[in-house]
């Protein structure tokens, strides 16, 4: 099983995981984020 840590809520990082998503729809995702928000444009 596949696992992607992606730092960073905007939308690079948004971006990166929806990708790593469409390659590999069964990994584990983590996304970590600073802030309150994360970024829902990408």
């Amino acid at each position: 099983m596949e696992k992607f840590v992606v730092i960073g809520g905007v939308a690079a990082g948004t971006t990166a995981a929806t990708r790593a998503r469409r390659c590999c729809p069964d990994a584990e995702i983590t996304m970590f984020e600073q802030g309150d928000f994360v970024s829902y444009a990408g």
